[in-house]
């Protein structure tokens, strides 16, 4: 079998490659140190994302809000999605030059949701407050 065969089997949760804002956080440091970037894909298992932070190891719990945009009358507002994350899998991925020719290095995160989502409706949230690593 093969390895790309071996890890679809493993999952049993269908993903969508899909960007939305995500902020999330260590839960033993509160908000004082809210990471903002955006999902790589999610599922109702779990999420995968990239970011600059490298302190992210397996095995820690994060504070996730998830911006989901206004559609089709289910979410006629912008709304966050909360919920708790537990890191299966963090990998730096490379180092890499943003716009400015600053080498910086991303992480690859992947959580496996721990809890069911909180879900809130504000009229405040929206993509622009979010900040693309």
């Amino acid at each position: 079998m093969s390895d790309k065969a071996s890890k679809h089997e493993r999952r049993s949760h269908r993903r969508l490659a899909i960007r939305l804002p995500l902020e999330f956080h260590k839960k033993d440091q509160g908000r004082r140190s809210v990471c903002r970037t955006m999902t790589i894909n999610i599922s109702t298992g779990g999420v995968y994302f990239e970011t600059t932070a490298d302190d992210i190891r397996e095995g820690d719990d994060l504070d996730l809000k998830v911006g989901v945009p206004p559609g089709d009358g289910r979410f006629p507002q912008h709304s966050k999605i909360a919920t708790v994350g537990r890191v299966i899998r963090s990998k730096m991925i490379e180092d890499k030059p943003n716009d400015k020719g600053v080498t910086y290095t991303r992480y690859g995160v992947a959580a496996q949701f721990q809890q069911g989502f909180k879900l809130s409706f504000a009229d405040n949230v929206s993509s622009s407050n979010f900040t693309t690593l």
